[in-house]
């Protein structure tokens, strides 16, 4: 447990003047259970590995010596959480919005990093938004989302980012969840924190996995839980130059979470395993069963029977769906009705098994209506 400095009078004011609802509600959403209810105070307990530790939540304002109460409770929290007292206050003023905030550990001045890896960080931060809400809008996984429609993007305008904090290098993303609704889903702002939640934690566990020994399939069998080559991207792009940074995520107390708050640190390692993820997945064609619709933009005739062709459009695989030209080897028949639609500018959907990157053994072969563009 790290012990940080006590409070300032400028972050005791600002939590001075919260209801002691909103502490409590902090506080069961990060872990810590209420205990003993003494005389206009309640003890909160939270277990680590290192022990259990205690706090002291007043019951009202009007209790004596509050700020030095409050003063306590906020050095205590900060020191369980290891993260700085100015971000625990951050928090706490934000009860209307779930926060992911993003900690970058480069060397250097306290509190000051290089200026293209901040840039990269604000981007990738961006991308992470956008693509944990566009994995929301489509049924198919995907392994590259390639250009994502305008609605995509809106949520992501209503997210704040709050200010660079020193020590290290941190900013909060405040993510709106509103109030709950009647109906059973939940808001779309706390559907995009758990998405995001899920993705960060599943790439998390494939680069700690793929340290020892790469291997694009701990990434492919993940897509279903948001992993793709824009997640992998944006997370290098918070690492930029091998720089080790931590997200946090943490729940807005006016809706529960099941998920825990915990933080997820990237070291330098998995930074460049996320880096070959990102590039492996923009290109790989995965073994198995696939399907692929779209113009035929090449052909070649083999020596004997049947041949080859280039078709470019959106694949669906089992992990997931991208868009991109495969090489189709087709028998004489199918060929021929491939040369055909190609000829009247058609495009076709191909089914079969891909091996190696292309599609080896097809099962069918479809001239669809549409023309082909261009």
């Amino acid at each position: 447990m790290t012990v940080h400095a006590r409070p300032t009078a400028g972050e005791l004011q600002a939590v001075a003047v919260l209801p002691p609802e909103v502490l409590g509600r902090y506080l069961s959403g990060t872990g810590w259970q209420p205990g003993e209810r003494l005389e206009r105070a309640t003890l909160w307990t939270r277990r680590e590995d290192d022990g259990e530790f205690e706090i002291l939540l007043p019951a009202d304002r009007a209790v004596r010596d509050y700020p030095g109460r409050m003063a306590d409770l906020l050095t205590t929290v900060a020191a369980v959480e290891d993260r700085p007292i100015p971000l625990i206050v951050d928090d706490l003023q934000a009860s209307g919005s779930d926060t992911v905030a993003f900690r970058l550990l480069p060397g250097g001045p306290s509190g000051t990093i290089p200026l293209f890896n901040a840039v990269d960080a604000l981007a990738g931060v961006r991308e992470l938004l956008v693509a944990s809400t566009y994995a929301l809008m489509v049924d198919t996984p995907m392994l590259v989302q390639g250009r994502r429609p305008e609605r995509a993007f809106e949520f992501a305008r209503t997210v704040r980012l709050g200010s660079p904090r020193a020590g290290s290098w941190s900013i909060a993303a405040r993510l709106p969840v509103g109030e709950p609704g009647g109906d059973a889903e939940a808001p779309l702002g706390r559907r995009v924190s758990v998405q995001l939640h899920r993705t960060v934690r599943a790439c998390f566990a494939a680069s700690g996995e793929a340290l020892s020994d790469f291997d694009p399939e701990l990434f492919l069998r993940r897509t279903g839980e948001g992993v793709s080559a824009n997640a992998c991207a944006a997370l290098t792009q918070l690492g930029r130059d091998g720089v080790p940074f931590d997200i946090r995520f943490g729940w807005t107390p006016q809706l529960r979470s099941s998920l825990p708050t915990r933080s997820f640190r990237f070291r330098p390692g998995q930074i460049e395993v996320l880096r070959m993820a990102a590039e492996h997945l923009r290109v790989v064609v995965p073994d198995g069963q696939i399907t692929v619709e779209g113009q035929v933009s090449r052909l070649r005739r083999d020596t004997g029977e049947g041949g080859q062709a280039t078709v470019r459009g959106p694949i669906r695989t089992v992990y997931g769906a991208s868009d991109r030209s495969v090489r189709v080897l087709l028998p004489d028949d199918l060929y021929r009705v491939v040369v055909e639609a190609h000829g009247r500018r058609r495009q076709v959907r191909v089914t079969g098994t891909a091996v190696r990157g292309r599609i080896e053994r097809v099962a069918r072969v479809e001239v669809l209506e549409r023309p082909s563009p261009g």
